[in-house]
């Protein structure tokens, strides 16, 4: 086997890959010397390309299909660790292997795009990588600009953000499967999953953080439930926006969990989470307003939370009161004093 390891520099950077041979063992990829996969036609007596390491600046970066004529087949542990410039990654449909950590503590990694078949996934491939909003599959062959013209919340957008959701919200590497992503099937594995994480109790794991020394979640109880709460929010924020395949009986237990932690309630997650968060969003204070949590009771509280910062969002509130609540002429919100 040839370890020696070399680099393809391109307009987006640098990769330091090695070639290898390969066989296939249980429809895993297996790296030595032996046989092509079904299907499949052997280049260069079944030589393929591990990328070992990345260094670059760009921003979006487009992982090649073949390095010196031979298919990209696995990334390494780590290949993309800690870079932090990294937005938008499509990797290539001759992926077969993405090993442990493989794009940890990409910090501002947001959109990426798999392939739609078996892929032998590591552990943790995106720890620490919070901005990580949607996760595509996306069908072999399909050209470069079918896959990133994809509308946020069309179906396959929907299915994204689940996608990454099931390893960022739902601590389920099992969802990872990208073959089976986006199916009935899957998406009732990955409501089920939500069920769970919903109905835990809230001081649920504090105990144990305790005793471990770790302090995720604040240093006391109080603490830990308010954010044990706010990660539920963001869930249930997150699935009523992609409801694709939602029951209307889970969308009514998602719906009164936000309502039920509004503002005026004893806690007010619901309304903190929305604020600090998607405080800029307008459909996320249109979900917020539509399932009840905006009411008479709590209006005039809102709008004096919402400073200057949020004047948009805050006439955007107004207008909703006027045409939803009081059933006024639209035109009448419009006055916007003390904003």
């Amino acid at each position: 086997m040839d370890k020696r390891k070399r680099t393809l520099d391109t307009p987006e950077g640098s990769f330091g890959y090695v070639i290898e041979e390969a066989r296939t063992v249980s429809s895993a990829v297996a790296w030595s010397v032996g046989e092509v996969p079904d299907g499949e036609t052997e280049s260069e007596n079944g030589k393929r390309i591990r990328i070992t390491d990345y260094s670059g600046t760009d921003a979006e970066l487009r992982i090649p299909e073949k390095i010196e004529g031979l298919p990209v087949r696995a990334l390494t542990k780590k290949t993309f660790l800690s870079r932090k410039q990294l937005r938008k990654v499509i990797l290539p449909d001759t992926l077969e292997e993405i090993g442990d950590w493989a794009f940890a503590y990409c910090t501002n990694l947001e959109s990426v795009w798999l392939p739609k078949k078996e892929v032998k996934l590591g552990s943790r491939i995106f720890m620490e990588c919070p901005h990580v909003r949607r996760i595509y599959t996306y069908k072999l062959g399909t050209a470069i600009e079918e896959m990133t013209s994809e509308s946020r919340r069309s179906e396959d957008g929907q299915k994204a953000e689940l996608l990454a959701a099931a390893t960022l919200m739902l601590d389920a590497e099992y969802l990872m499967n990208l073959a089976e992503a986006g199916s009935e099937e899957w998406i009732r594995k990955w409501d089920a999953r939500m069920d769970d994480v919903l109905k835990l109790e809230d001081a649920d794991g504090y105990t144990k953080m305790i005793l471990c020394g770790e302090e995720d979640y604040g240093s006391n109880i109080d603490d830990f439930i308010k954010n044990k709460r706010k990660s539920k929010v963001r869930l249930a924020f997150l699935r009523l926006m992609n409801p694709i395949g939602l029951s209307p009986e889970k969308e009514e237990l998602l719906k009164e969990y936000l309502v039920s932690h509004t503002k005026g309630c004893e806690s007010e997650e619901s309304w903190e989470v929305l604020l600090k968060e998607y405080g800029h969003e307008q459909e996320y204070f249109q979900l917020f307003a539509d399932v009840g949590c905006v009411n008479e009771e709590n209006f005039d509280a809102i709008l004096t939370d919402m400073s200057g910062e949020y004047a948009e969002m805050k006439a955007f509130l107004i207008r909703y009161k006027a045409e939803k609540m009081e059933g006024a002429d639209f035109f009448d919100a419009l006055s916007l004093d003390g904003l």
